[in-house]
């Protein structure tokens, strides 16, 4: 048995405003959705450079206030379309301890998405 994908589940309270959110300020497409029924709960499915996240207001599908790393190749080019889309970060792109270069966001309900490239050279 292989592992094809892991795809972390972000609990949300607003659907359509986390969708506008991920979509307009990250830089997500939206794959699918699904309402139980037109007040909710809600669930969608995002992709950004064939990586998979998913969106929920379901119940039982996590805790508001998560943390999700998302490794990318070039921190300072993201941080530069984020800028362009007027999406506010919480640090410009920063050289951490421990050999990443990172920025990290916060989407409505406060989850944490932290964006990082590896730094080159050796980590102290």
């Amino acid at each position: 048995m292989t592992a094809k994908h892991i795809v972390p589940i972000i609990r949300v309270s607003d659907i359509e405003l986390a969708l506008d959110f991920y979509c307009k300020g990250l830089g997500f497409a939206k794959d699918f959705g699904y309402s139980a029924s037109a007040s909710g709960p809600h669930y969608a499915g995002l992709s950004l450079d064939s990586n998979l996240l998913h969106l929920s207001t379901f119940a039982g599908d996590g805790v508001v206030g998560t943390a999700t790393y998302c490794y990318v190749d070039d921190i300072d080019a993201m941080y530069a379309g984020f800028k362009a889309r007027g999406l506010v970060t919480e640090m410009k792109p920063t050289n951490q301890g421990w050999g990443m270069r990172e920025v990290y966001v916060r989407d409505p309900d406060g989850n944490s998405l932290r964006f990082g490239s590896p730094m080159p050279g050796p980590v102290n």
